[in-house]
C-alpha cells in the first residue's frame, strides 16, 4: 500500500484533497479502510471521464443540437388486456425462461433519513404485511421465475433470474446477514450475488461502457 503522504499528494494533484479533511479525527481502523478505498480507485481516470463528459455536454450545447421525434416504429404503447400487451408479456417470459434476464439493485445506502442505521432494503416501510423492501423484491423475482417456466413449459427451478445487489462497504455485511437470516426469501443463494460499489462495480460498468 502506498504511504499516506504519497496517497494524499496524488489526490491533491487530482483536485480531491478534501477527502482527507477529517483524517486526523479518524480511528486507525477507519484510516486503513479509507486509505484502502482511495488507493483502489483510479482517480486520474475518473477525472478524465468527468472532463470528457463535461466537454461532450458543452459541445452539444454549442452546436445547439435539436431534439427530434423518435423515428416511426421506435416506440409503441399498449392498453391493459390488449393483444400487444400479451405479446410483450410473452416475449419477456420467454427471455426469462432462456436465462437472458437479470436484476441489478443499487442498495448501498443506509436508512438514516428513515430513522434507521440499517440498509434501506431491510427497513419496514409500513406495508400491512410488514415486509422489507428486500423481501418484497425477492418475492417478485421468485414469482417471475415461476410464471416464466410455466409459460415455457419447463420444469420447476429451471428459470433463473440472477439478482445482483450492489452494497457499500458499511452495508455489505449487514445486508448479507439479513438475507442469510431470512433464508434468501426463498431464492437460491447462488443466484443472489453481492458486490461492493467502487472498483469492482467500475470494472463491471466498463464491460458495458467503453470508457477511455
Amino acid at each position: 500500500m502506498a504511504t499516506i503522504d504519497a496517497l494524499r499528494a496524488r489526490y491533491d494533484t487530482a483536485g480531491q484533497g478534501h477527502l482527507f479533511t477529517f483524517w486526523p479525527q479518524l480511528s486507525e481502523s477507519d484510516r486503513a479502510a479509507l486509505a484502502s478505498q482511495l488507493e483502489s480507485l483510479d482517480i486520474e481516470r475518473v477525472n478524465r471521464i468527468y472532463k470528457k463528459a463535461v466537454s461532450a455536454e458543452q459541445d452539444a450545447t454549442a452546436a445547439e443540437a435539436s431534439i427530434e421525434p423518435l423515428p416511426q416504429g421506435a416506440s409503441d404503447k399498449v392498453t391493459s388486456g390488449s393483444e400487444k400487451e400479451a405479446e410483450w408479456r410473452a416475449t419477456g417470459y420467454a427471455a426469462i425462461a432462456r436465462g437472458e434476464v437479470g436484476v441489478l439493485l443499487m442498495a448501498g445506502g443506509q436508512g438514516t433519513r428513515l430513522g434507521s442505521s440499517a440498509p434501506k432494503g431491510c427497513y419496514d416501510i409500513g406495508l400491512p404485511s410488514h415486509k422489507s423492501l428486500f423481501q418484497y423484491q425477492a418475492e417478485r423475482i421468485a414469482r417471475l421465475q415461476q410464471v416464466a417456466q410455466e409459460e415455457a413449459g419447463k420444469p420447476a427451478g429451471s428459470a433463473v433470474v440472477p439478482w445482483y445487489i450492489m452494497t457499500s462497504g458499511p452495508t455489505r455485511r449487514e445486508t448479507q446477514e439479513f438475507f442469510k437470516t431470512n433464508a434468501y426469501f426463498g431464492l437460491k443463494p447462488e443466484n443472489v450475488i453481492f458486490f461492493e460499489q467502487g472498483a469492482w462495480s467500475l470494472k463491471l460498468a466498463r464491460t458495458i461502457i467503453p470508457w477511455t
